[in-house]
């Protein structure tokens, strides 16, 4: 089967045909059962499913891959996105307009907030209750709300109900509030924030504190500090979170201004024909994880690689890092990522000197490395273990030490029996982390034996033990255990097989969640990550099997 498939490759493709003649119809039978009963009587007709698994997911790939050779998707809605923008647009829209605000409106009064955990449900009641125009008291008085982790979004929930002009029940009063801000906007001015967008939410917040105590002359200073960062595109940060914070400044600061008129004129025409605004696009990040994901597979190599790792090289930065969109600052994430879907490549050749360069300035004193180029950003164990792998794949161009950090990601385990990352996917953990550290330590065995352990009866994983199973989760960990050794026919990988193959749409695609922290606690889901992380796992079993190991 697999030869036959390479010859049907061949064959188009010296005709012309293939991106016209790809195949959408076949079909992936959807059960296995005769097989799990006689595995070794059905190994090529395992094999068979799993081609034909893998088919009708890289010929979607092929159709989502864009013309400069990356995959960018604009993500699921979430309230907070849509009510936020939406609250912004309300006051100042004229009358042609104001159909939007009510599209927002019933878009936002359909959803449901996310309740993955309190925060997060929290931040998008209030937004929805805003967008809304419902009355009542805000409560922010939970301690959650003031630890380092979500002090930035307490602060702008509090900022924009004081701005509503609804009622707050807050451990601190607004004078406080208003202190913290300006000493924040103060402390920004001079030092680096992880990101743009952080530097644009202050000091739009601190226009609109100021101004509400009477103090015009912090205002204008302040908007002249924002009108530094408003893009070409009338965006700030391309983020349409921080582009609607800064729209409602501006509309205090200098309404009708051509900045206002800027930002406002962005804000519109990017609003969703469903009503709905949507976070970044991440074309950088998007095409990193498809081609690490989807790479080894012949049509997949042929038609979409060659052009993809053209893209990579295309938009490395001037500092020798990237970024996990265009025309952002670099992040280290990104950079190592890139450098591992770049690797065994003569685009890699030609990129590592100066990725390698930008990795080892990175570097803390400690060993480790954060996730954005800002003093206070704590390291975090994905983004440690993705620049270890990374360092690892060019070990023959550098003399960076891994040691320290390597010794980091053990001790993390130890001490918490998971790690942290910038997804809420622990398979991902065990996966990327597993890479970093040598298979056959004792960390790799026990968090792979952990992640074999918590497998749902329906032989999928979900995003925590015990929640119910999805694509995503359930690739990561088939990947998990294949790469740990596992068989194919040991009864987890099995069944993990199984579930995938079953909940493969006819599309090629697989039913995605929201998985993707940004900003924190509140997640997205981005389709091109499911199709990544379901692939990753069938992709390493295809290759097991080709390569007889049963």
């Amino acid at each position: 089967m697999e030869q036959s498939l390479l010859a049907h490759i061949s064959h188009q493709t010296q005709n012309g045909e293939l991106t016209q003649k790809l195949d959408r119809t076949q079909s992936t039978s959807h059960h296995l059962g005769e097989i799990r009963d006689d595995y070794g009587d059905q190994k090529e007709l395992l094999r068979e499913k799993l081609e034909s698994c893998l088919f009708n997911a890289v010929s979607k790939c092929l159709e989502t891959q864009n013309s400069k050779g990356a995959w960018l998707v604009v993500p699921d809605g979430r309230i907070f996105d849509t009510a936020l923008v939406g609250y912004a647009l309300s006051k100042t829209l004229d009358p042609k307009d104001i159909n939007r605000i009510e599209q927002a409106r019933r878009w936002v009064a359909n959803a449901k907030p996310q309740n993955h955990c309190p925060v997060a449900y929290l931040i998008e009641n209030l937004l929805r209750k805003i967008l809304l125009g419902e009355d009542g008291i805000v409560d922010i008085s939970d301690p959650q709300l003031l630890t380092p982790v979500f002090a930035n979004r307490t602060a702008l929930l509090y900022t924009l109900a004081l701005h509503a002009g609804l009622k707050v029940q807050a451990p601190f009063g607004e004078e406080v509030l208003r202190k913290k801000i300006a000493e924040m906007f103060e402390q920004c001015k001079h030092d680096q924030l992880k990101k743009l967008w952080s530097k644009v939410e202050i000091v739009s917040m601190h226009i609109l504190l100021e101004a509400k105590a009477d103090n015009w002359s912090a205002v204008q200073r302040a908007h002249r500090e924002l009108l530094l960062m408003q893009s070409s595109d009338g965006s700030f940060a391309f983020n349409p979170i921080s582009t609607a914070m800064a729209y409602i400044a501006l509309s205090v600061a200098a309404p009708d201004s051509t900045a206002w008129q800027q930002s406002k004129l962005h804000l519109l025409n990017n609003q969703e024909s469903d009503g709905s605004w949507r976070y970044f696009t991440n074309d950088v990040w998007d095409t990193v994880l498809t081609v690490r994901s989807f790479r080894g597979y012949p049509m997949f190599d042929l038609e979409a690689l060659p052009s993809a790792l053209n893209f990579l090289q295309s938009v490395q930065n001037s500092d020798g890092g990237w970024s996990f969109r265009t025309l952002v600052e670099s992040d280290n994430d990104t950079t190592a990522a890139a450098l591992l879907a770049l690797s065994e490549s003569p685009q890699g050749e030609a990129v590592a000197p100066k990725a390698l360069a930008y990795l080892a300035n990175q570097q803390m004193e400690n060993g480790l490395w954060r996730t954005w180029q800002f003093k206070s950003d704590p390291p975090i164990a994905d983004v440690v273990a993705h620049v270890v792998s990374a360092l690892n794949a060019y070990k023959d161009k550098h003399s960076i030490s891994v040691l320290a950090a390597k010794q980091w990601l053990t001790e993390q385990y130890e001490e918490n029996q998971t790690w942290q990352s910038w997804y809420r996917i622990e398979p991902y953990l065990v996966t990327e982390i597993s890479q970093a550290l040598d298979m056959n330590c004792s960390t790799t065995q026990l968090a792979v034996k952990i992640l074999e352990d918590v497998q749902n009866p329906d032989g999928g994983w979900g995003f925590e033990p015990g929640s119910d199973s999805n694509a995503s989760a359930t690739g990561l960990a088939l990947a998990a255990l294949i790469r740990k050794g596992y068989r194919i026919d040991r009864p987890s990988v099995y069944k993990a097989l199984e579930f995938l193959i079953e909940t493969q749409q006819s599309d090629g695609t697989w039913q995605g969640f929201p998985q993707m922290y940004g900003p924190r606690p509140l997640l997205n889901h981005y389709q091109t990550h499911t199709q990544a992380f379901a692939v990753s796992g069938i992709l390493d079993a295809w290759k097991s099997l080709s390569e007889g190991n049963r």
